[in-house]
């Protein structure tokens, strides 16, 4: 068996604003490159990366909107990529910086995630489902969730 099939933990990659990969752990790897081949078995080598790219983007986003008002605090979002039974659950963190975006840091957390369908919540809605929490703790009461269709 090899070790990445053996590895429980998350993936991990940090990056700076512009997006550029500063960290990226084996594990990551391991399920990106696993995301990848079945996407490319399928034909869509382009649908596996833009999600991910485009959740690196919205928290972009949120970190220029919170420099901009002087807030300083850290926040995250989360967000499933893939299908099953290769799904991925990316969880990322906004780490702003008082210096500005530009020594402000993004780091995702991926997890192999297996949906479990949700009463009243079609799997087409937890599928695109989106949530912002503005402090690490979901359980803040200035935690707010956001969910897109």
């Amino acid at each position: 068996m090899h070790q990445e099939e053996k590895a429980t933990g998350p993936g991990i990659v940090v990056l700076s604003s512009s997006l550029q990969v500063l960290h990226i752990n084996r594990r990551a790897m391991a399920l990106l490159t696993q995301l990848e081949r079945t996407a490319q078995s399928i034909g869509a080598e382009l649908a596996v990366a833009a999600p991910l790219h485009q959740h690196c983007q919205d928290i972009v986003e949120i970190l220029r909107a919170r420099l901009a008002s002087n807030n300083w605090e850290q926040f995250h979002q989360y967000r499933t990529i893939g299908d099953s039974p290769h799904t991925i659950l990316l969880k990322g963190f906004g780490l702003p910086d008082r210096r500005g975006l530009a020594h402000s840091r993004i780091v995702m957390l991926l997890s192999p995630h297996t949906l479990a369908p949700l009463p009243g919540i079609s799997r087409r809605e937890s599928l695109n489902g989106i949530s912002e929490s503005s402090q690490l703790g979901a359980d803040s009461p200035r935690a707010t969730n956001t969910h897109h269709a």
